[in-house]
């Protein structure tokens, strides 16, 4: 997997080893003894370290054991470069293994604190035994097939992997990623969590989430981020264990960003500065995006951690007694700032409401600072709630199941740091204060009384707390009407359908660059503010998200698309492993000319397929496409919108002239598939009924088929793919794109995360086919599906 993901050949020093000797270690050893096979290893090494220190994944598996001096060498490589140690279960190693579990957990005692002090990050390898935990639900199968099993495993080590080569302590850059790891794929992705306006965080002890069946996703409805809290006691096997699946656990489940807190060394509860230092370095090596770290402790100490983070951003914490006027917080948030902290976090126990006027007067003291990081400031406890609801920047939120179980006041008030606050709490004294205002969206085209967007949005407004409406549209055109509700104070956005893709272009005064690349927009934003130098925010400002949920007088239409990047999750989701992006090899086949087939390949081409062939029934549009985007590829613009294209060929686009044309002889079969066309009749248009030529699906390890419409689920090519296909095809339909495109939609109308399974299940809920006739067992199939998931 990250062979492909980061396009980097894979060197396995066991092997590397049998080529150098002609031996394996074991038979070196045996035949040499154990001191020559070690001077051998060393040298072999040491040679391969250098050798391939750029460009490859060095693998040192179980076969290859390390002696001290290997261990000097690796610990030393390290320094520049991410070493990852790679653990499991102990069961599900004695299960593939099939030897003595006392055995395995001899080894494991024995090896794993060696591969620690070797390795600077650490992934948790979570055992996956089905695939009933995927949002997808094909079309044409009652359940996902056992070899898309690994995608939630490929998917979150896909992530692990974007945080680790990210890391400016390595020599690796963003920017030279592969397309499978840019994490940059939702809009909310492209601005920092810190730097946005009333973000939270859902708080949740380890104790709590080592439990079987909680439901993660439950837990962080409404929330920006997902904070897992540890007790600092004494560090031992089982507790990295627990730290360890936790937090991979919860990266499998959500896509919010992970804060790593380690309560800060109480000496009356037993708790040690060592055991605090021991967690939060462990924690580290799981490289979440933000840790906390104790204020008080050693400055020096507070370096060295600021210095080894990776790619984590630190929170200086700090939770103290001293009154907000004490020059004490000024004075330790200098301190954050001059030891490296991304941010601080300033708690204090609040014992009357007046204490909520204090912490205000030193957030402004901060905020007249000219050169200042961003703030968590609130006061705790049933006093401070007031004080948690009015900071801006990650508020710590507790589960809504804590708020109300029985014992949560025992639990709180043996907690000084709880905030006492939930999600939906802490969302509803915004709109309720006034700082947000309830804002009214659409849905515009000429069949939009069929839409499921406007279940899906208002389900989801529902959930997160948001007293927002989401309606439908249909019109014939763009008339006065439609111009005279965009202007209204409160007008939070729309989506664009059929037939307005492209004509709606022409409301907007600005474009995102995918947008203006893809030639077409699916939503529109209202701007009410203004840059400096009077022009219009980006979809990638922070400005553009900062003014959303606020009403008042719109001074410009803002156009977006997010149709390429419901595809381009929908064919992550449905590729196997094994049929991973390769920039060479992997060709794509997109059906139909219009906005949608635009979106299709735009897709494709952010993913890294470079070989894409495009049929329609009007061959002349089919080429004005081609045209498009080759120009595209070719301008100077070509470099931001696909990296990848910096480093390897250009794409290249050829034309199916009829379904009689052979698939072209020097590309490799399609193993993506989007077709982009009605299945349905639309006006005097009768429905297309669409099927594949057969020598056009001749992959050997199958692929992923789209059909993008959800009118009409059983249409002539789903049934093909169910009925002729191989089983390694996988089917997906609109059901699945229309939720993956509303997430991003959701976003930029809210600028918060979307709750994913919400908005999924009300679409399955609410879907009915032309004659208005709903498909239970369809619906039943595909919410079993999501029910079955592990968290």
């Amino acid at each position: 997997m990250a062979s492909v993901a980061c396009q980097r050949r894979v060197i396995d020093m066991e092997s590397v080893f049998h080529t150098a000797t002609g031996f394996s270690t074991a038979a070196y050893r045996k035949q040499f003894g154990s001191s020559n096979r070690s001077l051998r290893q060393e040298e072999i090494f040491r040679n391969a370290l250098r050798t391939y220190s750029k460009g490859a994944i060095i693998v040192c598996n179980g076969g290859f054991p390390l002696d001290t001096s290997s261990q000097g060498l690796l610990r030393e490589f390290s320094t520049s470069h991410p070493v990852i140690h790679i653990t499991r279960d102990l069961r599900s190693i004695h299960q593939y293994i099939g030897t003595d579990e006392s055995k395995v957990q001899e080894l494991l005692a024995l090896s794993t604190p060696v591969f620690r002090r070797c390795s600077n990050y650490e992934f948790y390898n979570l055992s996956e035994t089905n695939a009933a935990h995927l949002s997808i639900a094909p079309a044409h199968q009652p359940s996902v097939p056992a070899f898309l099993t690994l995608k939630r495993a490929e998917k979150t080590f896909f992530k692990f992997l974007s945080l680790v080569l990210s890391s400016q302590n390595t020599h690796v850059k963003v920017k030279s990623m592969a397309p499978t790891l840019d994490p940059g794929h939702f809009p909310l992705s492209y601005v920092d969590l810190e730097l946005r306006h009333y973000t939270c965080a859902v708080q949740v002890h380890l104790s709590d989430l080592i439990s079987e069946d909680i439901d993660i996703e439950e837990l962080e409805f409404g929330c920006d981020a997902f904070e897992i809290v540890i007790e600092p006691m004494q560090f031992t096997t089982d507790q990295a264990e627990n730290i360890s699946k936790s937090i991979f656990r919860v990266r499998r489940s959500t896509v919010t960003p992970i804060i790593y807190h380690v309560k800060p060394a109480s000496v009356d509860q037993g708790c040690s500065t060592t055991s605090y230092l021991a967690n939060l370095w462990y924690g580290l090596r799981m490289a979440p995006e933000f840790a906390t770290i104790d204020l008080a402790m050693d400055e020096e100490l507070i370096e060295a951690i600021v210095s080894s983070r990776g790619s984590t951003k630190i929170i200086g914490h700090l939770h103290a007694a001293m009154d907000w006027y004490d020059m004490f917080w000024l004075e330790k948030y200098d301190t954050a700032m001059r030891l490296g902290c991304s941010l601080v976090r300033f708690t204090r126990p609040a014992n009357f409401m007046d204490d909520n006027a204090a912490i205000q007067s030193f957030r402004n003291l901060i905020y007249a600072k000219s050169h200042r990081i961003p703030m968590i400031c609130y006061n705790t406890g049933r006093a401070g709630r007031r004080s948690a609801c009015f900071n801006q920047v990650i508020t710590p939120v507790i589960p809504e199941k804590l708020r109300n179980s029985a014992d949560f006041e025992t639990k709180a008030q043996s907690n000084p740091e709880t905030s006492w606050l939930t999600a939906r709490e802490a969302t509803h004294i915004l709109y309720a204060s006034f700082t947000y205002d309830p804002m009214e969206f659409y849905i515009i085209g000429s069949s939009a009384g069929y839409s499921l967007s406007p279940a899906m949005h208002n389900a989801a407004y529902q959930a997160c707390g948001m007293p927002h409406h989401f309606d439908r549209l249909q019109t014939a055109s763009l008339n006065e009407s439609v111009r005279e509700l965009l202007r209204r104070p409160n007008f939070g956005g729309t989506a664009i359908s059929q037939p307005f893709k492209i004509d709606a272009i022409s409301l907007t005064h600005s474009l995102s660059r995918h947008a203006r690349a893809i030639g077409a927009i699916n939503t529109l934003l209202p701007i009410r503010h203004l840059n400096d130098d009077g022009s219009i925010p980006n979809a990638d400002d922070v400005e553009i998200f900062q003014e959303r949920n606020q009403s008042g007088p719109v001074k410009a239409l803002f156009g977006d698309n997010t149709d390429w990047i419901g595809i381009r999750s929908c064919i992550r989701q449905g590729l196997s492993p094994a049929n991973a992006v390769r920039p060479t090899t992997t060709s794509g086949l997109v059906i139909g000319s219009g906005g949608m087939a635009r979106a299709a390949i735009y897709a494709m081409l952010q993913l890294g397929i470079k070989n894409i062939v495009i049929f329609n029934r009007t061959i002349d549009n089919a080429r004005k496409l081609a045209e498009y985007f080759t120009k595209l590829a070719a301008s100077p613009s070509s470099t931001k919108l696909f990296p990848s294209f910096v480093q390897g060929s250009q794409p290249t686009f050829q034309i199916l002239d009829s379904r009689d044309d052979p698939w072209p002889s020097n590309l490799h079969a399609p193993t993506v598939i989007v077709s982009c066309i009605p299945t349905h009749a639309v006006g005097e248009e009768p429905s297309p009924d669409f099927k594949l030529p057969t020598y056009w699906m001749q992959s050997p390890s199958g692929g992923v088929v789209i059909e993008l419409a959800y009118r009409t689920l059983d249409t002539p090519l789903t049934k093909q793919v169910r009925e002729e296909a191989s089983a390694s095809w996988i089917c997906l339909d609109g059901l699945n794109l229309l939720p993956e495109q509303g997430f991003a939609q959701f976003e930029l109308f809210t600028g918060k995360r979307a709750p994913r399974r919400i908005m999924r299940e009300e679409v399955l809920r609410c879907w009915t086919d032309e004659q208005g006739r709903p498909n239970p067992s369809m619906v039943r199939t595909r919410l079993e599906a999501m029910d079955e998931r592990e968290p």
